[in-house]
């Protein structure tokens, strides 16, 4: 069960200390929504994301041995690492979040000993708000400031990206565990994941709130398509550098290049490479927008996203799309899309602050009627990145 948001740091330290009998540091890290710019991450283009009030929150201690208790209060699960062992991924899934960050850490050179450490979460899970890079951006924070180490904050960000690389077996891009770690309140970061050069962006869309709402379609991205889609722009790329070797990424390949070399891939194959393009260019458009406070050009360039994400990239869901296409219909709601890796977790919707409640109780109402179920709200602020508490 989630832990109440309000209730999440005294829930996480007293179950602590209920247990190992010591007070222990806090941590806390929070998840992300993304404005705009999925799946372009890895493909070295551009996203526009933002931290959010909801996160993992990290209690941990020295504990004086060679082994390390884990626990996570959402599972309520257990486990115990021997720090004599060499660490792999287990299969206990959330445990190998953290079991990445701490092979991470051993790797540059940090010398681990024993601790003892409890986190639970306010993200529900599977939503597509990246509790996963909540839990190694915790998690690389606290380790290495337990240990007696401060690491740059481009360090932890590139070990929880290797974490969820080589322990969950997720080939993410960068930009999850970026706006973790570097998230500002009431500020997106417009983030070029081929330079890593960023800038924050304030928001301004005075008259305006982000909702969102959850399908409770649960992904699991290492079980799903996400890895694919990867590998199927990597075809892509290979087939345009054939022609233009100094193209060695999508992030290089201008819309003339690609369909220069339509005739050689596949139609599946052009159109996820296609969207890629068409959503770089929408984030650049979008941070313009943000920064001019212009609510509907910006709404607008969100629904053309998820139009992309559906039909080019093929990563949406009817609960998604259903949810969409009826925020169409509503004129307080300026855009809307899926966001996340996809097929399945939350919309993001940009809602006039006037017909917010009535919108969002139609939406409510419509998808109750085409899933029998109730979708899952979420109102959420803009807030700072990982940090001690």
């Amino acid at each position: 069960m989630q832990i109440d948001s309000k209730n999440l740091k005294n829930k996480v330290r007293d179950e602590f200390k209920r247990r190992f009998k010591k007070e222990p540091m806090m941590v806390h890290a929070p998840g992300r929504i993304n404005l705009i710019g999925d799946h372009t991450d890895y493909n070295l283009g551009f996203v526009l994301p933002a931290a959010i009030d909801r996160g993992i929150t990290l209690a941990l201690a020295n504990n004086g041995s060679d082994c390390c208790s884990l626990v996570s209060l959402d599972m309520g699960e257990e486990i115990s690492v021997n720090l004599n062992e060499e660490l792999r991924p287990i299969n206990t899934g959330w445990a190998n979040y953290i079991l990445g960050v701490m092979q991470g850490l051993r790797s540059r050179g940090l010398e681990l000993i024993g601790f003892d450490a409890v986190f639970g979460g306010d993200i529900p899970i599977g939503s597509g708000l990246s509790s996963s890079a909540a839990l190694e951006c915790a998690a690389v924070l606290g380790i290495s400031r337990l240990m007696g180490n401060e690491i740059s904050n481009r360090d932890m960000i590139h070990i929880a990206q290797k974490a969820e690389h080589d322990f969950a077996g997720v080939k993410c891009g960068i930009m999850d565990q970026f706006a973790s770690v570097m998230g500002k309140s009431n500020q997106a970061i417009r983030l070029d994941c081929k330079s890593l050069q960023y800038e924050y962006l304030p928001i301004e869309l005075e008259d305006c709130s982000f909702v969102l709402l959850d399908t409770k379609v649960s992904h699991s991205l290492g079980d799903s398509e996400y890895n694919k889609r990867r590998a199927e722009c990597m075809e892509g790329i290979a087939i345009i550098n054939r022609k233009y070797p100094q193209a060695e990424s999508l992030r290089e390949v201008s819309m003339e290049m690609l369909d220069n070399s339509k005739s050689e891939m596949s139609d599946k194959i052009f159109q996820r490479c296609l969207f890629v393009l068409e959503e770089n260019s929408r984030v650049i458009r979008a941070g313009n927008y943000l920064k001019s406070g212009l609510s509907k050009e910006f709404g607008q360039l969100m629904f053309s996203s998820h139009e992309g994400l559906s039909r080019l990239y093929d990563v949406s869901c009817q609960e998604l799309d259903l949810l969409v296409e009826e925020a169409k219909k509503l004129d307080p709601i300026y855009g809307a899309r899926m966001m996340g890796g996809g097929f399945g977790g939350c919309t993001l919707n940009l809602i006039a602050r006037r017909g917010k409640e009535d919108s969002i109780s139609q939406l409510r109402s419509s998808f109750i009627k085409a899933f029998c179920r109730e979708p899952g709200i979420y109102e959420i602020n803009i807030e700072d990145g990982a940090r001690l508490i």
